[in-house]
Order: C-alpha cells, then sequence, then structure tokens
C-alpha cells in the first residue's frame, strides 16, 4: 500500500513537473509551482526529487526513449513520413511529458546555440523518408529532400507551437496541403 502511494506521488510529481516545464522551459520553472500544481509539499517532492534538475533528467530520458522508439517504428513509404510527422505532433499535444522532454531538448540546444538532439534525428530520418518517397515517384524528385525534410521539421514544431499560442490547426490537415503540393503525379 505505501510502494503504491509512494509511486502515484511520483507520477503526480512528474505530471505536474511536466506541466510546468511545458509552460516555463527550465528555467522559468521552480519547484514551488511543481509542488503547488501538484498538490503536495515541497517536503514530498523532495523526497522524490532532490533538485530540479533531477526531475528534468528524468522527464528527458523517458522522452528520448519514447522519440527513439517512434522514429524507429516508422516505416519507408510517403504514408509513413505522413504517419511519423502525425504521430508526433499527437503525442506532443496529448502527452505532457513527452511535450515537455521536447521542451527541454529544445532549450538545453538554445543555449549551446545547436540544434536539439532530437530534432536532428528527425530531420535525417525524415531525409530518410523523403528519398524513399521520391524514389518510388511519390514526391516530385525536383525537390531537394534536405529542404523538404527541414520543411517538415519547421511544420511539425510550428504547429506544435501555434498551438500552444493560437489553438493552431490539425497537423494531418497541414500535412494534405503539403503532400498535395510535392505530389509527382500532379
Amino acid at each position: 500500500m505505501k510502494q503504491d502511494r509512494a509511486r502515484r506521488t511520483h507520477e503526480v510529481l512528474l505530471d505536474s513537473a511536466a506541466a510546468e516545464f511545458v509552460l516555463h522551459g527550465f528555467v522559468g520553472t521552480n519547484l514551488s509551482d511543481v509542488a503547488a500544481r501538484s498538490r503536495l509539499t515541497k517536503g514530498a517532492l523532495y523526497g522524490h526529487f532532490a533538485s530540479k534538475t533531477e526531475l528534468a533528467e528524468e522527464l528527458t530520458r523517458g522522452f528520448e526513449a519514447e522519440w527513439a522508439k517512434l522514429l524507429a517504428s516508422a516505416g519507408s513509404s510517403l504514408r509513413s513520413l505522413r504517419e511519423l510527422t502525425v504521430g508526433l505532433a499527437r503525442r506532443m499535444d496529448e502527452d505532457v511529458r513527452f511535450a515537455a522532454g521536447l521542451r527541454l531538448a529544445a532549450d538545453a540546444a538554445r543555449v549551446s546555440r545547436q540544434e536539439p538532439v532530437p530534432v536532428g534525428e528527425l530531420r535525417v530520418r525524415l531525409l530518410e523518408l523523403v528519398r524513399d518517397a521520391q524514389r518510388e515517384g511519390r514526391i516530385d524528385a525536383s525537390h531537394r529532400p534536405e529542404a523538404l525534410a527541414r520543411l517538415v521539421v519547421t511544420l511539425l514544431m510550428g504547429a506544435h507551437v501555434a498551438r500552444w499560442e493560437v489553438g493552431g490547426g490539425d497537423v494531418g490537415e497541414l500535412w494534405d496541403v503539403v503532400l498535395s503540393a510535392l505530389d509527382a503525379g500532379a
């Protein structure tokens, strides 16, 4: 019973920290707000996590594992390109821990003025999928694959940020517009 309660408390703290990290980033998040959001004491928080860094590291590890699985599970067709992008968008919108992991990775990369590792991994995977679709004749080969991969990353990340700020649109709908413009048969 005590272990179940400790596990639930741990989960509530992770969800609360994730929500704060999504809203405020690493620097703007403080543990008092995490405790308040969780409706637990700071003592309970410190009983599970020694620091904000420890909380961020646990969320980041979980995110990185899920991100890698999603990228690896993508097939090699144009449909896979769309499914991967829409799936990532959905995950970012519906899974606060996933969104927090991405935000934390982006914040860390911004400090070092580098591309966030997950974004680079996504761009490389998308480049493979675009090239496959071009070989299949599904995307016009006159488009530079590197530019298309960057466009898709921008579409995905921009739609996610727009959703936070202005109630953005459905990535699937945006994809349909992009795909019709890229269609080799058009």
